[in-house]
């Protein structure tokens, strides 16, 4: 991914930068909160700097996140999109599909030939054409991370999954 592309007039997809870290961490973090995304320390931010995409609005002085997603590459075939969320009051506008496809788009230039993810948004996904698969299905996923997660005992994300090639 470039380190930004304009989307429309005020709003770009970017790598979150000393700006934008704050805000991705609050909108990581509000999520999970409230169980819906596993929370993440400012240290693996940083750390996965060049793996995360943010949708921010630079219209004002201060740039908004509006939206994130983390594209993780698992194999060379395999790819999951991890830590979507689009802030509560910008839902419903496209932004999540648009995260989605961003980080397939790069998956697909890298030559990756299916993406999944583990989602409470079943129906969001479906809509963006990944279908429901069992997780033992996904042993790259299963013993790399979710073996150490700490809801690995009751995780209640639906795995889903789409080709790409």
């Amino acid at each position: 991914m470039s380190l930004r592309r304009t989307i429309s007039d005020n709003l770009v997809l970017e790598l979150p930068s000393q700006d934008t870290y704050a805000q991705l961490y609050d909108l990581i973090n509000h999520y999970a909160e409230r169980k819906e995304m596993l929370p993440k320390t400012y240290d693996e931010l940083y750390q996965r700097t060049r793996d995360f995409r943010l949708l921010v609005d630079r219209s004002a002085n201060e740039p908004q996140v509006l939206a994130c997603s983390h594209l993780d590459i698992f194999t060379p075939t395999l790819a999951e999109v991890k830590s979507l969320a689009v802030r509560p009051e910008y839902q419903g506008q496209g932004y999540g599909k648009l995260m989605v496809e961003d980080c397939e788009e790069e998956a697909r230039e890298l030559g990756i030939e299916r993406m999944f993810a583990l989602t409470y948004q079943i129906d969001f996904f479906k809509r963006v054409g990944y279908e429901v698969i069992d997780i033992k299905t996904l042993p790259e996923k299963v013993f790399k991370e979710c073996v150490i997660c700490p809801f690995k005992d009751d995780c209640n994300e639906t795995a889903v999954i789409k080709q790409l090639q």
